[in-house]
């Protein structure tokens, strides 16, 4: 059941469900629930950010509460928790390329095509920084730049750079100096500016590098726990 509701919501970015146990837990002496914990796994090679703590939890429950929904368990929808969940720095950096309307809209081909470039060009280097607590990342946004430098139009790139439930997150210095290296390398498939790269709301400066490297990640599972008690 849940397979089939996370795959109507979200496509291929869903891969499975995992169950990880059941636990019995007393309401009262004569009625007592069953809590079931189960994993959603998602594809980290979809171009598309990982869904939201908020949409896992709606989309169950709106599956749960709807009369036309094929989902006939006879769980709680008010006791559906988000348990674990990945964890997130937001990064925008500013590359070369002419900013065009279609970039605006995810689903369009431009979108797609230049997710997969930015995601597949910086995810080598995050996972050679950062083996045991990487996990992927997502295109949110892209944006003219609005200025131009040695006459190079420019786009602005917003994306979420994901790590794992229980990983120790880099700070603000170590993600800046990942981005410089990534710069420095010269054989990315786009330029990096430096001079401006925003991670968590902060703006940080390093001298202006450009860069470009095609190199092909391979796809991994990303984990989100749920915590679902059901009526016994």
């Amino acid at each position: 059941m849940f397979d089939d509701i996370y795959s109507k919501k979200f496509g291929p970015r869903f891969i499975r469900t995992i169950v990880i146990g059941f636990r019995s837990v007393a309401r009262t002496k004569a009625d007592s629930n069953v809590e079931a914990e189960v994993q959603l796994v998602f594809s980290e090679a979809s171009t598309e950010p990982v869904p939201s703590n908020t949409d896992i939890v709606e989309t169950l429950k709106e599956a749960v509460t709807n009369p036309t929904s094929s989902f006939n368990l006879p769980l709680d929808p008010t006791s559906i928790t988000v348990i674990k969940s990945l964890q997130i720095i937001p990064l925008t950096i500013i590359t070369n390329g002419t900013f065009v309307a279609a970039l605006s809209n995810k689903n369009s081909t431009e979108f797609q095509n230049r997710a997969s470039l930015i995601k597949t060009g910086l995810e080598p280097f995050f996972l050679a920084d950062y083996p045991k607590s990487f996990s992927t990342i997502s295109v949110t946004n892209f944006s003219d730049a609005g200025v131009k430098l040695r006459s190079v139009p420019k786009i602005r790139n917003s994306m979420d750079v994901v790590f794992g439930t229980d990983a120790v997150l880099p700070n603000s210095t170590q993600i800046m100096n990942t981005i410089v290296r990534a710069a420095r390398n010269n054989t990315l498939p786009f330029q990096i500016f430096t001079s401006s790269i925003i991670i968590n709301g902060t703006e940080f400066s390093s001298a202006e590098v450009s860069s470009s490297i095609s190199m092909m990640t391979a796809s991994f599972l990303v984990a989100v726990s749920l915590l679902v008690p059901w009526i016994h």
